[in-house]
């Protein structure tokens, strides 16, 4: 899963920016009901 974070600010112009401040690539990871990794089924 990608996810990037954005967050505004007021600029120096008076108005309002948005701007990237961070972004991640995190790994998904399929747990059983012990909560302990499991494998996908296959598609």
């Amino acid at each position: 899963m990608d996810v990037e974070v954005y967050a505004q600010r007021m600029g120096s112009n008076g108005r309002h920016e948005t701007v990237k401040v961070t972004e991640a690539t995190l790994p998904y990871v399929a747990t059983d009901a012990s909560r302990k990794p499991r494998a996908l089924p296959p598609r």
